[in-house]
């Protein structure tokens, strides 16, 4: 498999003084020319990736970078060899919201060949639920771009790059008959797009099917590379299809971001050489953290944070030196932490970081570099090096298939489901939450729970659940756990904090735990909140969406109802959860 990282403009500078947080002399002068790339760091013969993947649309955004690459070409730009492959895009996610791409199908081939691509990727629009009523005009703008620069390519420009034909879809179908469609043409490499926030058993379904389809049809593909797709349960699909002799390749900056995105178990910094996540230890810049408060801010008020600060790196880089133990260090964490208002929890996290020093077991140029500094969070010189870091991790996972069931973060596993994998015939209880949406917002509205509540995502559960004849029953804030039939009280109660969690926790446990046993797989159609009341229960037949947010939950439960179809009196279904 080939990994791409998408240049995004990663460089640090090579001289930074990390005691007295500054920047070189070099920096200052010419940023571009004298930070350094990942491949500058690591070298060309050990650098973690195979390749780099530059969006067009990404390029203007700073004019001398423009300048540059339009002068010298792409490899000269990024100091990178011809032979380093380098893959060309048009950045659709830069322009998702225009009715249209902004470039042509056929003015794009001359740009990749003019600037020395290596590859380029055909105009493409993407499918998204956010313009879903133009779902099919975007798969069409895709296609039709697809074939044009196909066969203009051929005329012209095949000697000078590959070029990798975009395939867009709503429906798993829909990306398989594109497919279809191209390989009519003679189209022989593509990349599939639109994938990234997509949930993992969706991708795995078009990745069987796409499987069977050139087992099948007996062709001979050149290449395919799926867009932003850096997941390892599906690198052993990946490997299927390299095992029919096809080049199988992916890019993704996602675990170079990991390194300075906060996340809700905060254990993403950091990527050991084993797969394990850490979390870096936040010591923000308390000059540019003062500016950024209200001056009224009490957590500022009488503290002298640039001590706290100063004492705080002072201790890290002690201990790294083993000058100090662990408790001394934690110390001045806490008073630090507490001080800029920061989560406390923060610090059990640290002090796991800090206890199992992974940076000390790793060979990479950064951490032997660096030291302690990696697990730093402060800054782009240390954040965007601890990037590089997971970068490299990552790249020595991927080489090692024994490892690609390790890498979880630290997180507990919730099992992933698509909808288009649960049938009619299987025995499945959906869990769904309330919402806040109701038909009254006190004792004097009652109601069936099927009809109390009128929020947009319990309209889609209830009318797909009733459509499939599936049994499903709701989290209420208030009640514990309800069932559809169940006359109940309006009431303003929300799921917020751990302590609604732990409030009903014991009434949604003594009344569902009975009920469990009767079926076969358990789907949870709701937010965090609602699936951490459920953390005691949880067993193999738990599945959940993934999504991107509320509106994103929402649209894949209404694209995974069937249409049209005469629904299932769910009354009887509804006694029989009771």
């Amino acid at each position: 498999m080939k990994y791409f990282i998408p240049e995004w403009d990663d460089r640090v500078d090579p001289r930074y003084d990390f005691v007295l947080d500054r920047h070189s002399k070099e920096h200052d002068e010419n940023p571009i020319r004298n930070d350094v790339y990942t491949w500058d760091i690591f070298g060309l013969d050990k650098v973690p990736l195979d390749g780099v993947l530059v969006s067009r649309i990404t390029i203007p955004e700073n004019k001398r970078k423009h300048k540059l690459i339009s002068t010298d070409g792409i490899h000269k730009f990024l100091r990178l060899p011809q032979t380093f492959d380098i893959i060309g895009d048009c950045g659709a996610f830069g322009y998702v919201e225009e009715k249209s791409p902004p470039y042509d199908p056929i003015e794009i081939l001359k740009y990749y060949s003019d600037l020395g691509f290596n590859y380029g990727v055909t105009v493409d629009h993407l499918v998204v639920p956010q313009f879903e009523n133009d779902k099919y005009l975007r798969m069409k703008i895709t296609y039709e771009n697809g074939i044009k620069s196909f066969h203009e390519w051929l005329r012209n420009f095949k000697n000078d790059f590959k070029l990798v034909v975009a395939v867009q879809g709503w429906e798993v179908e829909d990306y398989l008959k594109m497919f279809d469609d191209y390989v009519k043409h003679g189209i022989r490499s593509f990349g599939f797009g639109g994938l990234v926030r997509s949930p993992t058993p969706f991708i795995t379904i078009l990745l069987d099917k796409l499987t069977k389809r050139i087992e099948e049809s007996k062709i001979t593909l050149e290449y395919l590379h799926f867009f932003g797709l850096a997941r390892f349960p599906l690198f052993h699909k990946f490997r299927q299809l390299e095992e029919l002799g096809i080049h199988v390749g992916f890019d993704s900056a996602s675990y170079l971001r990991k390194a300075w995105l906060s996340s809700p178990n905060m254990q993403l910094n950091y990527l050991s050489l084993e797969g394990r996540g850490y979390t870096a230890i936040r010591i923000p810049f308390v000059e540019k953290k003062v500016k950024g408060k209200d001056k009224t801010d009490r957590n500022l008020e009488g503290t002298n944070l640039t001590y706290l600060e100063h004492e705080c790196l002072t201790k890290l880089r002690m201990y790294d030196k083993n000058e100090t133990n662990i408790e001394n260090v934690v110390q001045s964490l806490t008073e630090f932490n507490k001080a800029i208002g920061a989560k406390p929890e923060l610090i059990e996290f640290y002090r796991r970081t800090l206890e199992e020093k992974p940076w000390k077991n790793c060979d990479c140029p950064i951490c032997k570099g660096i030291g302690i500094e990696v697990v730093i969070f402060r800054g782009n010189n240390r954040n965007r090096r601890r990037g590089f870091h997971n970068t490299y991790s990552f790249y020595n996972i991927l080489k090692k298939p024994e490892l690609w069931s390790r890498v979880n973060n630290g997180k507990r596993t919730e099992k992933e489901t698509s909808l288009h994998t649960l049938e009619r015939n299987q025995r499945i209880l959906v869990i769904t939450g309330c919402t806040k949406e109701k038909l009254g917002s006190n004792a004097s509205a009652k109601a069936p729970a099927a009809q109390m509540y009128k929020g947009r995502l319990f309209r889609v559960v209830k009318d797909y659940c009733e459509t499939m004849g599936f049994d499903y029953v709701i989290i209420s804030a208030k009640y514990g756990l309800v069932y559809p039939h169940e006359t109940i009280e309006g009431y303003e109660k929300v799921l917020r904090t751990k302590e609604d969690i732990e409030r009903i926790r014991l009434l949604v446990e003594e009344k569902l735990r009975p009920v469990l046993k009767s079926y076969d797989k358990i789907a949870i159609i709701a937010g965090k909140q609602y699936r951490e009341v459920l953390k005691n229960l949880w067993d193999d037949r738990f599945v959940m969406l993934k999504s991107r947010g509320y509106g994103d939950l929402c649209s894949i439960v209404k694209k995974a109802t069937p249409q049209g179809k005469t629904l299932h009196d769910f009354i009887a279904g509804a006694s029989r959860v009771a």
